[in-house]
């Protein structure tokens, strides 16, 4: 039945019905149009991924575009929801909120959220992930004023939700069927995984959620920031430069992968499941990709590299963070095996590329003609796949590219008093660009500039702290 409803919203947004009974008006000075969806008492918004912001599904209108087309395409884009159009309910600013019928069922989970929202299945909306990490139905006085994009708009929209068109709705209690057939068992697993958890005493099952889901704590992309000043202290930058390589290709390889096989994360199907919020899709797991390139690269130049406690640590590491992905919903487990095949695959090739007497791997792989092949890989699955976090990786292939540009001249390797003064200066300066990004969450062209020139500036700080370092030597 499911599959069915699904099968009639992609056809009806081949053949819905264009916005035409809609009034012709003035739209002199409009640049954006929503669409307010109503169930009941509740009201459709999105999540954004830039702005970590709720809102309506919303846009830009294009020029020459019907503002209600421009409404119905973001809805569809956002949401996954094919609407009509029935009418204009006000304006704010340079905005036009209309109001939208869906042309089908609306389906919704039974599982409330944080909000006390009912989420929606949205992982076929065509910017799932990219400008979208969930939707809800949601009462909107339940959300705090500090989590709406545009906080002045929401008495507006409480007064425009009564008068829009009340709309049928189906709920589910999961998606399972809709999942992959080799999928569908892990999520047998993952539901009695965590019933086994929370079936023990208070005490022992807290304790033992809280040590597997600090896993996730290897996961965080600040870990890079730590990570580089480390290298080049213990191993000096002919290894740095080497691993900022390996980085970026099984960043890329994943990347291309998931965006390919476009294999969504447990918690879409039970959103129940879901203890930590991600989004996009994870197959195969970026995290556990670049922990085993990452440490197999690191492993095989300390000669550790084979049967023994140091490999088997690394191995209960890598374990331990997979296990935390799949216990909070966020990955499959055949997720994470892909995404340690993929850096083991190509950390093992570029210790190949080491060992052959007759290359320098260092001089290769630091080679501007290289990191510049890169770059255009890395821009051209930016233009095909504009997504967040496809821009971060193209940011950071473009930072290592200076990076190592910038301390080509300068020492192999740098204190442990310099490394430790530069990862604290990179960790501020990063909670700076931070912070600095809350005060334009209003804006999704601001927001996308700061996270894009987030790892350009970091790194430039510190190429810039290694060469007064040098000149102070």
């Amino acid at each position: 039945m499911l599959r069915q409803l699904f099968f009639l919203i992609l056809c009806s947004a081949l053949f819905s019905t264009s916005p035409l009974s809609v009034a012709k008006t003035t739209y002199d000075g409009v640049k954006g149009a929503a669409c307010i969806i109503r169930v009941d008492d509740k009201l459709v918004l999105v999540h954004e991924v830039l702005t970590q912001k709720l809102s309506l599904p919303a846009g830009r209108v294009e020029p020459g575009e019907n503002p209600a087309i421009a409404a119905q395409r973001e809805t569809w884009e956002e949401a996954g929801l094919v609407v009509s159009v029935k009418g204009e309910l006000g304006r704010a600013e340079d905005a036009i909120f209309y109001d939208c019928v869906s042309d089908s069922d609306i389906i919704s989970f039974q599982f409330n959220n944080s909000y006390n929202g009912l989420e929606l299945p949205i992982w076929f909306a065509p910017h799932y992930g990219v400008e979208t990490s969930s939707a809800m139905l949601v009462d909107p006085t339940n959300i705090p004023l500090e989590q709406y994009r545009f906080p002045e708009q929401r008495d507006l929209l409480v007064k425009l939700l009564h008068q829009a068109s009340n709309q049928h709705v189906t709920y589910v209690g999961t998606l399972i069927d809709a999942a992959p057939s080799f999928n569908q068992i892990e999520l047998g697993w993952l539901l009695q995984f965590q019933s086994t958890i929370h079936s023990l005493s208070y005490g022992l099952s807290e304790a033992v959620h809280r040590a597997i889901i600090s896993g996730n704590l290897l996961a965080e992309p600040v870990l890079l920031i730590i990570f580089i000043p480390l290298v080049y202290m213990f191993y000096g930058k002919g290894f740095l430069c080497r691993a900022l390589f390996v980085t970026s290709i099984t960043a890329l390889m994943t990347s291309i992968a998931q965006q390919g096989f476009a294999f969504p994360r447990p918690h879409v199907y039970l959103p129940a499941t879901d203890l930590m919020q991600t989004y996009g899709f994870s197959f195969p797991n970026t995290p556990a990709a670049l922990w085993v390139a990452l440490g197999v690269l690191i492993l095989n130049e300390s000669k550790k590299l084979g049967m023994n406690r140091y490999t088997f640590s690394f191995m209960i590491l890598v374990a331990w963070l997979g296990l935390a992905q799949f216990y909070t919903g966020s990955s499959f487990i055949i997720d994470v095996a892909s995404g340690a095949l993929v850096g083991f695959l190509t950390s093992w090739h570029a210790v190949r590329l080491e060992s052959k007497q007759n290359v320098d791997a260092v001089s290769l792989l630091s080679s501007r003609y290289v990191w510049i092949m890169l770059l255009l890989i890395g821009g051209g699955m930016l233009i095909a796949w504009p997504s967040l976090t496809v821009g971060y990786w193209f940011s950071f292939i473009f930072a290592s590219f200076i990076l190592l540009n910038s301390i080509e001249k300068y020492r192999s390797t740098i204190k442990p008093v310099t490394a430790l003064f530069l990862i604290i200066a990179l960790l501020v300066v990063n909670f700076a660009i931070s912070i600095a990004g809350t005060y334009v969450s209003h804006s999704s062209a601001l927001s996308l500039v700061f996270e894009i020139l987030r790892y350009p500036l970091l790194m430039a700080l510190f190429a810039l702290s290694i060469r007064t370092k040098a000149l102070d030597q």
